[in-house]
C-alpha cells in the first residue's frame, strides 16, 4: 500500500517542478531585467540631457536649447548621450520639446525616450531636471 495517495504525489511534483523554476528565475535575475536594466539607463540619460538643457539655459538667458544639437559640444561632449539604451541601434533615441525656459512649470516635460512606449511605459524628464517612469494608463 502507498504512502501517499495521487493526489498528495501530484502536489509534490509540483511543489518540486515549481522550487526548479522559481530558482532557475532568481539565479538569472528575474523577469525582464534586462529590460529594467534599460530603462533605469534610459530615466539617466534623459535626467542627464535635462540637466544640461538647464545648463543652457543658465547662459541664454534662461531659455532652452532650439534643439539637442545646440547642446555640443559646451554641455555635453559625446554624441552617444542621444542613444536610447532601449534603441542602441538609433542614433537618436529621445524627443526634445524646444521652447522651455529655466523658471517655466515644473511638470513640462523636456525630454522623453522615444521607445519607452514599447514596453508600455513612458521615460520623461522635466523642466526643473527630475525624470520620472510613468505607466500610462
Amino acid at each position: 500500500m502507498s504512502k501517499f495517495s495521487t493526489l498528495q504525489k501530484f502536489t509534490i511534483i509540483l511543489m518540486v517542478a515549481f522550487a526548479g523554476l522559481a530558482a532557475y528565475w532568481f539565479m538569472h535575475g528575474g523577469s525582464g531585467s534586462n529590460s529594467r536594466v534599460a530603462v533605469t539607463k534610459s530615466l539617466v540619460a534623459a535626467k542627464k540631457l535635462s540637466v544640461a538643457c538647464r545648463a543652457y539655459a543658465l547662459d541664454h538667458e534662461g531659455n532652452f536649447p532650439p534643439s539637442l544639437d545646440a547642446l555640443f559640444p559646451a554641455y555635453l561632449t559625446d554624441r552617444s548621450a542621444l542613444v536610447s539604451p532601449l534603441a542602441p541601434s538609433e542614433p537618436v533615441g529621445y524627443l526634445y520639446t524646444p521652447g522651455g525656459k529655466y523658471a517655466g512649470p515644473v511638470n513640462a516635460v523636456v525630454i522623453e525616450d522615444k521607445f519607452a512606449s514599447l514596453l508600455h511605459l513612458r521615460i520623461v524628464a522635466y523642466v526643473d531636471g527630475s525624470a520620472r517612469v510613468l505607466t500610462p494608463p
